[in-house]
């Protein structure tokens, strides 16, 4: 919000100036006493002239003012200047919001909207994502007639950022300031070393004062014929000096065409701007009126660089002289006994990255005169890929630093493992990979799917590729809270007018989970995240009810890295709802709040900012809105290739699917139970399979044995004789040598011999000829009785045999249980 306070004396001069400048017949209605920028001409555009004041600089506010870094305040480690534009054209800069039809054109996106309605109110205007709309500007430019006349046509002249709730524009850019080094072999102050930005301002364009009737006007010694050159900067190159010492002071009388454009123009989204020999003033106690100080600044003697209308935007009578140099000692940062310098890199300050990779390390502080890498490198920044220790060494006025890092290059991820998979029209996939870490599925454009070994698909009715990728954490995400925690203090509300909010620096990217806010009125608020031009970066709608003990609010939002963004609300809604601003939630003040909220290379939350509709202003007085902020750092991963997966998807043919069945259909998908299948023995021809003979006609599965009965190793379950039978030479003998009961037998078998003899084998054998048993070796005697537990054998026919060193006698047994 600008205010103000003339002299009285300075608007009776005023009065006076414009009362003589309407008596001369040079309006934009009547160019008869208009006088070209030649005055031999009479056909001619009038044209302006902004240029940037030297004097306004070191003048207004008896010039700049200079913060120290720990400053306890949002002005630590800022340098606030002042500007001054006026305009020394023949013409005046007239920069109108509609075409010569009274349409505007908004930009939204990637979308132009266009209002055709004269008559709409612009301040009402907002994209539909309820961001403020840039505007694309007209230059209307005069032009002398030779018979006298005045005409004009309209160019389009870039955009001014549209701001709805101030109802008017800021033109982009149209001032930039930084803090440079003075190179003595480089008379072009554009291209000295700069040591520190300051804000792209946007302001809108009006008649602010004019340039003065003598000594004693406010702006004597802003309007000059030349701005660019200080006193300072003449000093050092005197090739420039012609005689002036900085110019020659013009005043009111000095310009032909004085108050050309009517000296009124004003924040008008219709039309604003800047009339000849008008100026325009942007002091330092406005928004965004700082050159930002780096931490490792010396004190010293620098120079300003001020440039207006940077792009270029507008048409002017003289294009090269739109900047002004003017030099400034700074004595409140740091002195000649040296600094700390850290080096920081571009991955939000983590030293680890993945193998393929680059990280490029760079100086926390860009105010050294030399640096010297380990590398080799003077360069202020290098690019490595290996891992290491990296040592930069810079030197300054102020004393040298070293600082040390340690690189990590980690190992390749090693790529998942996961096979393709065929299945039927309308089937769901289930997908399988293993891995080393996180496993991912993503689709065909990276978009991720899912994460886990198993992911089932939708139904699928045509060939589909998904992608899996293994994921290994290197940095692991932390967890924090910051910001005040709760409401404190008895005053809860701010006037219905304000719309509050808080502004803060993210050094590097977050998600914000959650705030908590304090109402008493029920009903909805967006909730907006915008960066330091007003844009909105991200916003949700949420119904917040009423609550003594705080609302959570899930945002789960990607901050990203930036400085100066704002956290708030929708002034639009909060109108629609509440009828003012204000969105009825409770804010700290009465200096209880304690800033600044900080995590340490994460964020900072600086200070509340506050809006009537006439512009923002910041506090560290009041604390809006939003407490006890969760976030949780981003950490970083490593990734393996992504490894493609095909899901075949065939048609569907009903069948039998079954290999073993005699109707096996090979290309069936589905399975209908129609499956046939042979009898046990017999192929589907019905033939005997292997392993079975055709006994009387029926196959029966073949048993190798002894068949014949007289055989003591006859096998009853056999039907093909293998010549295995074995015959005793006498019955009667092998009775009179032993005996076996009972037979047959079921848990015990008894041997009994009936003679003694030495050096005797005693075993059994199955009716297959395997051992089973081996029950003596030694010497036995007459009436000698071993026996034998059965409960291991299963039924069957056994053999005993009695082995000396001459003969073996046998004796079948039959297991019958």
């Amino acid at each position: 919000m600008r205010n103000f306070l003339y002299p009285i004396a300075f608007l009776f001069a005023l009065s006076l100036s414009i009362n003589n400048s309407l008596l001369a017949q040079c309006t934009i209605n009547d160019a008869t006493d208009c006088q070209c920028l030649d005055p031999n001409e009479t056909d001619c555009d009038l044209l302006p002239d902004i240029q940037l004041s030297w004097f306004g600089i070191i003048d207004v506010s008896d010039g700049p003012t200079e913060y120290s870094q720990d400053y306890n305040g949002a002005d630590a480690g800022r340098l606030r200047i002042s500007a001054s534009t006026p305009n020394d054209g023949a013409g005046p800069l007239t920069v109108r919001g509609v075409d010569e039809n009274g349409w505007a054109y908004f930009i939204c996106g990637n979308d132009t909207i266009i209002n055709t309605d004269p008559t709409a109110n612009l301040s009402s205007f907002y994209c539909d994502n309820g961001e403020e709309a840039r505007q694309i500007t007209w230059q209307r430019i005069y032009h002398r007639n030779s018979d006298g006349s005045m005409s004009y046509y309209d160019r389009m002249a870039g955009s001014m950022t549209y701001h709805p709730t101030h109802g008017h524009n800021h033109s982009d850019d149209w001032g930039v300031f930084t803090l440079r080094k003075m190179d003595p072999n480089e008379p072009n102050p554009l291209n000295w070393p700069i040591v520190s930005d300051g804000a792209k301002m946007g302001f809108c364009l009006m008649d602010y004062g004019t340039c003065g009737s003598g000594e004693n006007s406010t702006y004597y010694g802003h309007c000059r014929d030349e701005n660019r050159y200080s006193p300072e900067y003449l000093a050092l190159f005197p090739e420039f000096d012609d005689g002036t010492n900085g110019g020659t002071i013009k005043l009111n009388s000095d310009y032909p065409n004085f108050g050309l454009g009517g000296g009124q123009y004003g924040c008008s989204p219709i039309e604003q701007g800047i009339s000849a020999g008008w100026l325009d003033l942007y002091g330092e106690w406005l928004d965004d009126q700082w050159i930002n100080l780096e931490p490792g600044l010396c004190n010293g003697i620098y120079w300003i660089i001020g440039e207006v209308d940077r792009n270029n935007d507008y048409l002017e009578s003289n294009e090269d002289n739109n900047w002004t140099a003017v030099q400034v000692e700074l004595t409140q940062q740091l002195n000649a006994d040296g600094y700390n310098i850290e080096i920081v890199t571009d991955q939000n300050g983590n030293p680890n990255i993945c193998n393929g990779e680059v990280i490029t390390l760079s100086p926390s502080s860009l105010t050294a005169d030399e640096y010297s890498w380990s590398t080799g490198e003077n360069a202020t920044s290098i690019t490595v890929s290996e891992s290491g220790s990296y040592t930069l060494n810079a030197s300054s006025q102020c004393g040298d630093s070293e600082a040390t890092i340690n690189v990590t290059v980690n190992d390749p991820v090693e790529n998942p493992i996961s096979n393709d998979l065929i299945i039927d029209s309308g089937e769901v996939a289930e997908l399988n990979a293993t891995g080393t870490g996180n496993i991912i599925w993503q689709d065909e454009y990276g978009n991720n799917l899912f994460e886990g070994e198993s992911y089932s698909t939708n139904p699928l009715f045509e060939n589909t590729s998904y992608y899996v990728v293994n994921e290994e954490v290197i940095v692991e995400p932390e967890s924090f809270f910051t910001g005040a925690e709760e409401h404190e203090g008895d005053s809860e509300y701010s006037g219905t007018v304000y719309n509050g909010g808080l502004r803060f620096n993210a050094d590097s990217e977050f998600i914000l989970n959650n705030v908590t806010v304090y109402t008493n009125t029920d009903g909805e608020r967006t909730i907006e995240l915008q960066d330091i031009n007003g844009t909105v970066l991200l916003s949700q709608l949420v119904n917040i009810p009423a609550s003594e003990q705080g609302t959570v609010i899930n945002l789960n939002w990607s901050v990203p890295q930036g400085n100066n963004l704002i956290l708030t609300t929708n002034t639009a809604m909060n109108n629609d709802n509440f009828g003012d601003n204000n969105p009825m939630l409770r804010r700290t003040t009465d200096d209880l709040p304690n800033f600044p909220y900080s995590i340490d290379n994460v964020l900072e939350i600086t200070e509340g900012m506050y809006d009537d509709g006439d512009g923002q202003g910041f506090s560290t007085s009041y604390y809006y809105y939003f407490y006890n902020w969760d976030i949780t750092t981003l950490g970083a991963s490593c990734y393996s290739d992504p490894i493609e997966v095909n899901v075949i998807v065939g048609e569907s043919i009903s069948g039998c699917t079954d290999e073993e069945a005699c109707n096996f259909n090979v290309d069936a998908t589905l399975d209908d139970d129609s499956c046939i299948y042979s009898l046990v023995g017999y192929d589907c021809d019905g033939n005997c399979l292997d392993g079975y003979i055709d006994i009387n006609g029926e196959c029966i599965f073949g048993v190798n044995g002894c068949t014949d009965p007289d055989a003591f190793n006859y096998d009853e379950n056999a039907n093909i004789d293998d010549g295995s039978c074995e015959y005793n030479s006498s019955i009667e003998e092998a009775n009179n040598y032993f005996t076996v009961f009972p037979n047959p037998a079921n848990d015990l078998l008894n041997i009994e011999f009936h003679k003694s003899s030495e050096d005797i084998n005693i075993i059994i054998f199955n009716s297959l000829g395997e051992l089973v048993n081996k029950i003596h070796t030694g010497n036995v005697q007459n009436n000698q009785i071993f026996s034998i537990k059965l409960d291991k054998l299963s039924p069957g026919i056994y053999v005993v045999h009695a082995i000396d060193q001459n003969t073996t006698i046998k004796q079948l047994f039959t297991i019958n249980r």
